[in-house]
């Protein structure tokens, strides 16, 4: 008997529209620390072919492996969280924001566990607010 394997088609999705700033800030950020993306990707445990070729253009998203590295060098990205005008944000909603931008990988599923937690705190926070 003949195993065949049925693959799934690729999906053809139109790059992430921020990867160029990115590949930008994380070139500046190599030259500005003295790194090159071979010791840098060795450093943070991934790659080095990852990293060639997220900084050449070969990548289409921000992939898994790439996310913590920008991270890392402090590179803001863009979660999809509504900001609403920045300059009236309150300092703790600009925290709670960028907290969500470091664990928040802008798929469904961390957003409904991330939601969960915030929930399951919620007990706390009342009692918090009520001294």
């Amino acid at each position: 008997m003949h195993n065949i394997m049925h693959t799934m088609p690729r999906i053809a999705r139109p790059p992430h529209p921020q990867l160029p700033r990115l590949r930008r800030e994380l070139t500046a950020y190599l030259e500005r620390t003295g790194s090159n993306p071979n010791s840098f990707a060795r450093q943070m445990g991934v790659s080095q072919s990852t990293v060639q070729r997220f900084l050449a253009g070969r990548t289409k998203n921000i992939t898994e492996a790439i996310r913590p590295l920008l991270i890392y060098a402090d590179i803001r990205l863009d979660s999809g969280i509504d900001e609403g005008q920045q300059s009236s944000a309150s300092p703790g909603s600009v925290r709670l924001r960028r907290a969500l931008e470091k664990v928040w990988d802008g798929g469904e599923a961390s957003a409904v566990a991330l939601a969960k937690v915030i929930e399951a705190i919620g007990p706390f926070l009342c009692a918090h607010r009520q001294r």
